[in-house]
């Protein structure tokens, strides 16, 4: 490899990195927005709330190395086009192909790191993120209901407790709940242990009253029971966080082998097939998208007194191939039998970049 190139390589691998953190950075940001109210209503520990968003990330590490690489490229040829180093390369006698080829080495690199993520890594995370938070919003309530203070369980149930033997058993326990908006419920019982099962979290309620008021009847009623088993995860979630996975969790076998036997399999088979193509095609449009960018800027005239628009130019190619990129997954989603659809972004790439390449002439 020639000095220019690993030059070129390095500038590529330092920019990549900052723009990673950077990107990756306001995600996290943002997820933990979105968390923030989940953490507060749960009491979720700091560790579980880091993990969340940690397992969050490798969904879109291969959606933004493309991206990423592109932006890079622009920020490296920018500056070595102002620093007139593109001038004194070409002059020495560097050939542009040879300015291209750094690129191709290292978009190729991504390309695999990117692989290793869509195929392995992305699925992984996704299943365990959706698993931890199940978790959390429904079985992991049960361990933080703390004696002594009102604990809320979601928007519309609240439980007290004044006392939890080293048993496990809850002693004078209150409950509101108002899930039925026609029908909100309060429940007063002298003991009360947590079950746990398949279908969420449970309590069992012992020498009790429940107290509720009808809408219809516009009546109070009091009812006396032994024994009342409630509900107290959220059925939505409960349902959500069963058996069935989403295409994003499965491993390419799953995805080409789905359960015809099950409704939600039936409904969702162009979903799987669209997402085995996308597996494939984000990591090729690492290498796509960054192949047309740089031909691009390499069809430009080096001096610094032109092209006073370069900047614009490639930025508004970058956020073309995102938009086509977005419409091709609709695509692809959306109708059947269009799956390959995910790959003409990338297509397009390679077309538009080869023909950029073969019309100027000081490019061959």
């Amino acid at each position: 490899m020639k000095l220019i190139e690993k030059y070129i390589i390095k500038q590529l691998l330092t920019s990549s990195l900052l723009l990673i953190i950077l990107i990756i950075s306001i995600f996290a940001l943002s997820k933990s927005v979105q968390l923030i109210e989940l953490s507060l209503n749960r009491g979720l520990p700091f560790i579980f709330f880091l993990k969340l968003i940690l397992l969050s990330l490798p969904s879109i590490i291969p959606i933004i190395l493309p991206i990423i690489l592109c932006l890079s490229i622009l920020f490296t040829y920018s500056r070595m086009k102002n620093d007139s180093e593109l001038i004194i390369f070409e002059s020495s006698g560097t050939s542009k192909i040879s300015l291209l080829k750094p690129v191709i080495i290292f978009g190729t690199l991504l390309s695999l790191f990117s692989i290793y993520f869509t195929l392995h890594l992305a699925p992984l995370s996704n299943q365990n993120f959706k698993t931890l938070l199940y978790t959390i919003k429904n079985d992991y309530s049960s361990s933080l209901l703390e004696e002594g203070t009102f604990n809320t369980i979601g928007k519309d149930f609240t439980i007290f407790i004044k006392k939890r033997t080293n048993t496990g058993q809850l002693n004078n326990v209150f409950i509101h709940d108002s899930r039925n908006t026609k029908k909100p419920t309060t429940l007063i019982a002298k003991r009360g242990s947590l079950i746990k099962s398949l279908t969420g979290t449970k309590i069992l309620l012992e020498d009790g009253t429940q107290h509720f008021y009808s809408s219809i009847n516009k009546k109070l009623s009091v009812l006396y029971f032994e024994q009342y088993l409630l509900n107290i995860s959220d059925e939505t979630q409960s349902r959500l966080g069963g058996k069935w996975k989403s295409p994003s969790e499965r491993t390419l076998y799953e995805l080409k082998n789905p359960d015809l036997s099950n409704g939600d399999d039936q409904n969702n088979l162009q979903a799987f097939k669209a997402e085995i193509t996308q597996r494939f095609s984000l990591p090729l449009n690492v290498l796509a998208f960054s192949f047309l960018i740089v031909s691009f800027i390499l069809s430009q005239k080096f001096f610094r007194t032109e092209n006073k628009f370069f900047t614009i130019k490639v930025l508004l190619l970058i956020i073309f191939l995102k938009a086509i990129f977005i419409a091709s997954s609709n695509i692809a989603i959306k109708n059947i039998d269009f799956e390959l659809v995910n790959f003409f972004p990338s297509l397009l790439s390679i077309v538009l970049g080869v023909h950029t390449l073969y019309k100027n002439t000081r490019v061959i």
